[in-house]
């Protein structure tokens, strides 16, 4: 047959993805997951040195563009201003990852308010900013993906030294719900990904965090999988990804067990982890 020797356009062809948080861990999993599916880049993160490293390797890889973007995402004035750069460069934003994170241990009255107002700025408010300015121009077009990264620790009891963690990424998988039941009679698909212990710089960036509990071989996932389980399930239009079998059950476990059942667990596992 005539057609049976051309290739397949990938699902990225002529389309532009930006990942927040891009230089390691998950945000790098979904760079290279994108780049192997045909997609532009656009890379955002604080280490302009790493995100050259990788934009020459996935440039070089899967002949794609790549356009790196250094930038804190604890400055309110960022989101605005990236998406400033890319209209007046004539790229469109078709699909989002808000992956940029870090972890902050420790209780609300121990560390100055300006860290606790950067976190949820970079935790928060630059992921709901972001998907507010990508979101109108993906409707406009028919298409659209968003993916934001929350974490199983949405699901689960709260606990102290976890004050803002667990809260914020509870509150990410909340707005993907609402935001994607927004957008999808136009086409527009948004994902909450929640993994759960990944191997990534997480812990070294936060200098320890809720999730550098001593966990059991099993429970653990690498970052480039959970990426592309992510990128899986917005594809299909899935509200919320937990990948792994093993967090799949955790969460399974905590939805039904008694509320203060699972505080308790979630104090004890903490307190043991010390």
């Amino acid at each position: 047959m005539s057609g049976s020797s051309q290739t397949k356009p990938k699902d990225g062809t002529g389309r532009v993805a930006l990942v927040t948080g891009a230089s390691s861990g998950i945000g790098e999993g979904f760079a290279r997951v994108l780049a192997r599916n045909g997609f532009d880049l656009v890379l955002v993160a604080r280490r302009e040195d790493r995100l050259r490293a990788l934009a020459q390797d996935l440039e070089e890889a899967f002949a794609i563009r790549t356009y790196v973007k250094p930038a804190d995402l604890a400055d309110p004035a960022t989101p605005q201003r990236l998406f400033d750069e890319l209209t007046a460069a004539d790229l469109h934003v078709d699909f989002l990852v808000n992956n940029a994170g870090y972890g902050m241990p420790g209780f609300l009255d121990k560390s100055a308010w300006d860290r606790h107002r950067d976190y949820l700025e970079v935790m928060a408010i630059a992921p709901v900013h972001l998907a507010y300015l990508a979101a109108p121009a993906m409707v406009e077009r028919g298409y659209g993906r968003i993916i934001n990264v929350g974490s199983v620790s949405g699901f689960l009891p709260p606990h102290a030294g976890g004050t803002l963690y667990y809260p914020v990424k509870s509150f990410l998988i909340k707005f993907s719900l609402a935001h994607g039941a927004e957008l999808r009679s136009a086409g527009v698909h948004v994902t909450a990904l929640c993994p759960g212990f990944t191997r990534t710089d997480f812990q070294q960036a936060s200098g320890g965090s809720v999730e550098a509990v001593t966990m059991p071989e099993f429970m653990w996932m690498d970052a480039e999988p959970v990426a592309a389980r992510g990128y899986r399930a917005v594809m299909r239009g899935d509200p919320v990804c937990v990948p792994g079998w093993a967090n799949r059950a955790l969460v399974g476990l905590f939805k039904y067990l008694p509320e203060n059942v699972g505080r308790w667990i979630i104090r004890a596992t903490a307190k043991s982890a010390g």
